[in-house]
Order: structure tokens, then C-alpha cells, then sequence
């Protein structure tokens, strides 16, 4: 009599066992979901969501570089968008896009080497900590043979002109490669407002 009576509370207390360690396995898998989530969201891909903080502006004020301070390879112009002389630091983190508003991608290419992409992305509205917020607001606007001006920090200045505008998925990584033939500028930013599903690249060549 002892032996099934043992053989049912071994049985019983396994299935206790099971039961309670049943809501920690998917506790687990969300946790690891949510830390592959962080984890992309901190590799601040420069393609990524613009999430907004500031409204659409009536009229996009011309920008300049603001700050004295701002440390930055090459400054930006661009007639069309109200763009004079804005310092474009170098980076690679979604952080630092929120921050500057401005930034050229890193490992993107130099406007001073023959046959580099140099690609600097933007945001369309940005936040109100941001320091260029609405840099790229007017990007869909551009059109081929607008001029798009970068000087490096000897003061020297390239002169691109869009041949291109295209709008790609936020995946589509391949914008930042260089393009066979050409010295070129891409300028990328989110689109279109407000829900910002897609980028939006303009694409001036060396001339």
C-alpha cells in the first residue's frame, strides 16, 4: 500500500513542479524579446524610426550651424532647403541623430574621395532638444540639377548636383554603398509625414 501511495505524491509533486515552472518560460522569452528589441533600438540604425516630438512647422526657417562648439568633419548647404554652412558631425547611433538632427552616416564615404557615397541622414521634424530639428523637412521637395554644397574643415568646397530621388524601405541599406562611376552625396530622411514609413534619398553627383 505505501509503494502507490509514494508512486501518487511523487507523481502529484512532478506535476506541481511543471505547473509552476510553466509561467517562467514565457516570462523568459519576453524578457529576451524585449532585450533583442533594446538591443536594435541601441544600434541606433540611422534608417531607422523617426518618432517625432515636434509638429509640422508652417515654414521650414533657414538653419544655420548654431553652435561654435559642434565638432564636425564638413559643413552642409543646401539652397533649397534653407540649409547655410550647418555643421554635420559624424556618427552612427539613433541617439545622436536625435540629438543633432544631422549626421553623416559613419563608414560612409568623404566628398573628397573619388567614387565615395558620402551619406548624411536627417531628420524630416526631429525633437525640441534637437540641434538642427527640421533639417530635412523639405528633402521630398529637391529636384534634379539642385546644388548641394559640402566643405571640409580647410574650408575647401564640393559641389554636387541631384541627379536622383528615390524613396526605399528602411532596410534598404544598399543607399549607402557607393555608386559605380559616380562621387556622390546622399541625403536620407523619413517619410512621408506623419507616419514616416519609408525614407526618402536624394542623390546629388560630384560635378
Amino acid at each position: 500500500m505505501s509503494t502507490p501511495k509514494a508512486s501518487v505524491l511523487l507523481v502529484s509533486l512532478a506535476v506541481l513542479l511543471c505547473l509552476l515552472a510553466f509561467p517562467i518560460l514565457p516570462q523568459k522569452e519576453t524578457a529576451s524579446a524585449e532585450l533583442r528589441t533594446t538591443e536594435v533600438e541601441n544600434t541606433g540604425t540611422l534608417l531607422g524610426e523617426n518618432s517625432p516630438g515636434l509638429e509640422v512647422p508652417r515654414k521650414a526657417p533657414p538653419v544655420t550651424s548654431g553652435e561654435e562648439n559642434i565638432s564636425a568633419a564638413m559643413k552642409l548647404t543646401v539652397p533649397r532647403l534653407g540649409l547655410k554652412d550647418v555643421a554635420v558631425p559624424t556618427g552612427s547611433k539613433q541617439a545622436e541623430l536625435d540629438r543633432e538632427g544631422i549626421l553623416r552616416v559613419r563608414g560612409s564615404g568623404l566628398p573628397w574621395i573619388a567614387g565615395s557615397n558620402t551619406f548624411i541622414s536627417g531628420h524630416a521634424l526631429g525633437f525640441p532638444r534637437t540641434r538642427v530639428p527640421y533639417a530635412f523637412y523639405k528633402l521630398g521637395k529637391m529636384k534634379p540639377g539642385d546644388e548641394i554644397f559640402v566643405e571640409d574643415k580647410e574650408g575647401r568646397r564640393y559641389t554636387f548636383r541631384v541627379y536622383d530621388l528615390m524613396t526605399v524601405e528602411p532596410n534598404d541599406y544598399w543607399t549607402t554603398y557607393p555608386v559605380e562611376g559616380r562621387t556622390v552625396v546622399s541625403l536620407q530622411s523619413c517619410t512621408p509625414i506623419p507616419t514616416f514609413e519609408n525614407r526618402i534619398v536624394v542623390r546629388g553627383e560630384l560635378v
